[in-house]
């Protein structure tokens, strides 16, 4: 399988913000985060892995490299200034690219890296945005995603829950939806769809929540959501409540129906979230 990775990256602390690419003491959780991104998400999916081997009795263990048919062909393209990155930390890879946005407002960086993904669309088998603290975790993550497109029409974008870990209490869904719903927004449908897996049926709803800092396509989807923006120059009707959200799933909520496992079935697909937002929120108290 042949994957593009799209990565839109800003490192630029100022004073008093809250955002973690604006914050001087988030470097070493950023840094972390942008290898384990990059890197991380390269080897964890590749065609290689490592074995302990032993030569034989009374002989050395080494450890031998091996390949696997089930790997994927990834590159990864680093959209980011290169005056505000922490990218120096990230070994030097032939599947890691860098560029150049060329724009001194970084908050278009987003949908220009989603932008540029989307029109390479036809040399890949699969293509993927996501944000620069995401780590990939499940190694049969993409094979998942061109399953729940078999089992479909094309219609459906499948995207991941994004969870971060709360020490001693487990996973935490940081794309929530709102109680209630939200049937003002012309998405928020309450569809359903069940998709057989040999370990049980994955339930998947519409999400009123659509954003999940990444987002995944076949060449066919990513084609068809390029040429509808590229008839309206890329200018959008509505503004999600922010650049990463309109990057994200933004670009593709008039084109496709974005659906998420049931929160009962979020470890079928999920990304983990290389940060702590959790802390952000009380938790919730019973009566």
């Amino acid at each position: 399988m042949k994957i593009l990775l799209a990565i839109p990256h800003v490192f630029d602390p100022r004073e008093k913000s809250l955002y973690s690419s604006q914050n001087e003491s988030k470097r070493d959780i950023k840094t972390n985060a942008l290898l384990e991104a990059t890197l991380g998400n390269i080897n964890r999916n590749s065609h290689s892995y490592w074995l302990h081997a032993s030569l034989g009795k009374g002989r050395p263990v080494i450890t031998r490299e091996l390949s696997t048919k089930i790997g994927s062909d990834i590159t990864i393209q680093i959209y980011t200034p290169p005056k505000a990155n922490l990218t120096a930390a990230i070994p030097k890879d032939s599947r890691i690219k860098y560029i150049d946005p060329g724009v001194d407002n970084h908050k278009l960086i987003p949908l220009i890296a989603s932008k540029e993904l989307l029109l390479q669309a036809k040399d890949y088998d699969l293509v993927g945005y996501l944000e620069d603290d995401l780590l990939i975790e499940d190694p049969e993550f993409f094979h998942k995603l061109l399953y729940l497109n078999s089992k479909t029409n094309g219609s459906y974008a499948f995207l991941p829950h994004r969870c971060e870990k709360i020490p001693g209490k487990g996973d935490v869904i940081l794309s929530g939806d709102p109680d209630g719903g939200r049937p003002d927004l012309f998405w928020d449908t309450g569809e359903e769809i069940t998709i057989d897996w040999p370990l049980g049926n994955k339930v998947f709803y519409r999400a009123t929540n659509p954003h999940s800092g990444c987002y995944f396509l076949t060449r066919e989807q990513a084609i068809k959501v390029s040429e509808y923006w590229e008839e309206r120059k890329w200018e959008a009707s509505f503004q999600l409540s922010g650049p990463l959200e309109q990057a994200g799933s933004g670009l593709l909520l008039p084109i496709l129906k974005i659906m998420k496992p049931i929160t009962d079935h979020y470890r079928f697909l999920m990304v983990r979230h290389q940060d702590e937002l959790w802390k952000r929120h009380p938790f919730e108290v019973k009566g």
